[in-house]
């Protein structure tokens, strides 16, 4: 059972990004800070830019036209940094398309290129609706100085895209790079130095200068993350006479027939030798939660789960024993309670593998949604993916028991109450189902859930 709002699935390649408004309300504009980069863009025309309508959804910079807002506009954007492992505009795209496929089907690649305010090249992707889809989309992708940045724009219908999609363009060639916020003061001069031997490709200088930054520089986090990142990237070309796949490049002979395609493949060694420096920073900066959840990306886009389940679970017995002491990126403060934080965070690693849908995998999702209840009883998103595991195996009683915890937890959810009328149907407890869907009707009387509400209501007087 999917009880959520789907949105664009490059959000599975993304962490925390910051929206700061530059100016008035009339000020159109908003800097978006990840990292390892920033950048400012501008609303076109019409549009504006809002820092907090999206905050629930990781999204800390949406935009919509003027007169609508970010829950009923029929076109919106949200611009985003790509997570820090992320480097290379084009290994980023090859893994969203990938990941995308089944959902979004082929995009058309490349419909339109240029130069962002400040001279960065951008090149935009159009992701049409499918079958299993129904939003129109289109991305634009900024390559920065060791980062990606990509601005969404999605739409719900066909004519609200083709009225609304020119927008997205218009905010790329507004955008300008911006400084990361704060770099570890130690560090500084090596950061800056890794940033310029990499746009020069000096790839023979680099990893002398990590070794020598983690060496001098022993107190700092970013010294053993960019080392880390730099490794898990770490490409080589291979020429093949294999079909292209995703991300590829196509040969082709004289003739301009096929002759097989090139590919940037990890260098062997490589991601282990990242691991292994993320799990030595783990035990020098235990507080970083970011670099806990670093490691766990790393096992998991390695395929070893057991690592990344061993790896999740200390930082949550770390982060329960120092809740007050605990930093995310760029050693900020978390933001809002660790109780709140941790749990989110183990959320998304479990929909990782929710979004698989086979059998090995939601047992994947179940474990951590399992350490989720069990470390965090009184934080609902657990018992919502317990909940989920359960109805998608059948599990209906069980089902019904998370659900009804979850909404223990947090009555004003809405989703949790309209997935007990769900649980309760599949019972074939109609009074029950009624209850619960009328309720959700009184929570929310207009949006996303009363239509399903309805719905379900109209379907259950033929009971």
């Amino acid at each position: 059972m999917k009880t959520k709002i789907w949105i664009c699935g490059f959000l599975a390649l993304a962490i925390s990004s910051i929206c700061m408004l530059r100016g008035e309300e009339t000020t159109p504009g908003g800097i978006v800070y990840g990292p390892k980069a920033g950048f400012n863009i501008t609303a076109p025309e019409g549009w504006v830019v809002d820092n907090e309508s999206g905050k629930g959804q990781d999204l800390p910079c949406v935009l919509y036209p003027k007169g609508s807002s970010w829950s009923d506009a029929k076109t919106v954007m949200y611009a985003k940094v790509a997570s820090p492992q992320w480097e290379g505009v084009n290994a980023f795209v090859a893994t969203a398309i990938k990941e995308m496929k089944a959902k979004h089907g082929s995009p058309k690649e490349k419909i339109a290129s240029g130069k962002t305010k400040d001279g960065h090249d951008y090149f935009i992707n159009e992701y049409p609706a499918t079958k299993t889809y129904s939003q129109w989309e289109r991305v634009g992708y900024i390559q920065l100085p060791q980062a990606v940045a990509y601005i969404v724009l999605t739409s719900r219908d066909r004519a609200s895209y083709q009225k609304d999609s020119g927008a997205l363009e218009k905010v790329l060639k507004t955008l300008v790079y911006v400084e990361p916020k704060s770099e570890t003061a130690s560090g500084q001069q090596y950061a800056h130095r890794y940033r310029q031997l990499l746009d020069q490709h000096a790839e023979g200088q680099i990893e002398p200068l990590l070794t020598e930054w983690r060496e001098k520089a022993p107190d700092d986090p970013d010294a053993w993350i960019t080392s880390a990142n730099y490794y898990f990237n770490q490409r080589q070309t291979n020429i093949s006479p294999k079909k292209p796949g995703a991300g590829d490049i196509t040969l082709t002979d004289k003739k301009g027939k096929l002759a097989g395609s090139i590919s940037f493949e990890q260098v062997e060694g490589s991601r282990k030798h990242a691991a292994d420096l993320l799990q030595e920073a783990t035990t020098k900066f235990p507080d970083h939660l970011d670099i806990w959840c670093g490691l766990a990306f790393m096992y998991q886009e390695s395929g070893d789960f057991d690592n990344e389940l061993s790896t999740l679970k200390k930082m949550v017995a770390y982060a329960r024993e120092h809740p007050a002491q605990l930093k995310w990126l760029k050693g900020e403060p978390l933001g809002e309670p660790a109780d709140k934080f941790v749990p989110d965070k183990l959320h998304e690693y479990g929909s990782y593998y929710e979004k698989k849908e086979n059998a090995e995998d939601d047992k994947r999702w179940y474990q951590i949604a399992t350490l989720a209840t069990e470390q965090y009883p009184n934080d609902p998103q657990g018992f919502k993916d317990a909940a989920g595991y359960w109805a998608d195996i059948g599990e209906w009683q069980k089902a019904r028991e998370s659900f009804e915890k979850a909404h223990q937890l947090d009555p004003k959810s809405v989703a949790a109450v309209i997935a007990l009328g769900q649980v309760s149907v599949e019972m074939k407890d109609f009074l029950s189902a009624r209850k619960y869907y009328e309720e959700a009707l009184k929570m929310e009387p207009d949006g996303h859930y009363a239509q399903t509400a309805k719905e379900a209501l109209r379907k259950l007087k033929k009971k």
